[in-house]
């Protein structure tokens, strides 16, 4: 059975996309169309929490990546309405990303983790590494770093996940076309507090994170507040 999938989307209409035209293009005609696709599981979005660009996020656990390269997943993309077609010229950056879960040790949720709610707080983690580094990374997120995460106040839980494709879109994601970093980590948190917390600091300074973060060679951390969730219709499947 294919591991479940996993899409984030991070994007900002800039200047040359109306702001309020932009979300609600994306909250009353983009996510709703996915609603209804099978291959989504869920759909909600993210505004910037840490003043960074691009504004908005917006992820969908999937069934799974194969999913995603047969309809009714592919014909989102070749029946865009007019309007949807205007705005991606216009807008600064859609930045596409699919993962698939990662096969490897997965740390319990909290007893914070309700699968109905979303997280207040989430913290996109992007990292890439050297391919002979990679066990190591591994091996350091999953026997200390989740567990020691796992600790601090406020800490729901963390997703392991690893890039299968990615592409962007917009007046500066066209630019320049930059791989995001292999590994995805999505932390969920009740609140931001926990990222001052003595917990979260021993999670951030020990000798095998060093070790660790030698072999890093790309790296994005993204820190983003709940904006909506969506429900799949009653009666639908």
């Amino acid at each position: 059975m294919a591991p479940p999938a996993f899409l984030l989307v991070f994007s900002d209409p800039g200047s040359g996309v109306d702001e309020a035209e932009y979300n609600d293009w994306y909250e009353n005609e983009h996510i709703p169309l996915r609603v209804n696709t099978p291959t989504f599981l869920n759909w909600t979005r993210w505004k910037a929490a840490d003043g960074e660009k691009p504004t908005y996020g917006a992820s969908y656990d999937l069934e799974s990546y194969e999913a995603t390269k047969k309809p009714p997943y592919t014909t989102l993309a070749e029946t865009r309405s007019d309007r949807e077609k205007e705005i991606l010229k216009k807008l600064q950056v859609l930045d596409r990303r699919h993962y698939e879960l990662y096969e490897g040790p997965s740390y319990p949720p909290s007893t914070l983790y309700d699968e109905h709610t979303p997280a207040p707080y989430v913290v996109f983690v992007s990292l890439g590494v050297k391919p002979e580094d990679e066990d190591e990374f591994n091996k350091w997120y999953d026997e200390e770093h989740i567990p020691l995460l796992a600790k601090a106040p406020g800490w729901i839980r963390s997703r392991r996940l690893v890039l299968k494709d990615w592409g962007q879109m917009g007046l500066e994601g066209q630019k320049g076309q930059k791989e995001p970093p292999k590994f995805l980590t999505v932390h969920e948190w009740q609140s931001l507090d926990g990222l001052q917390s003595e917990e979260y600091k021993a999670a951030m300074n020990t000798a095998w994170r060093e070790k660790v973060m030698a072999g890093v060679v790309s790296r994005e951390r993204r820190v983003m507040e709940f904006l909506r969730k969506w429900e799949k219709p009653v009666g639908r499947l």
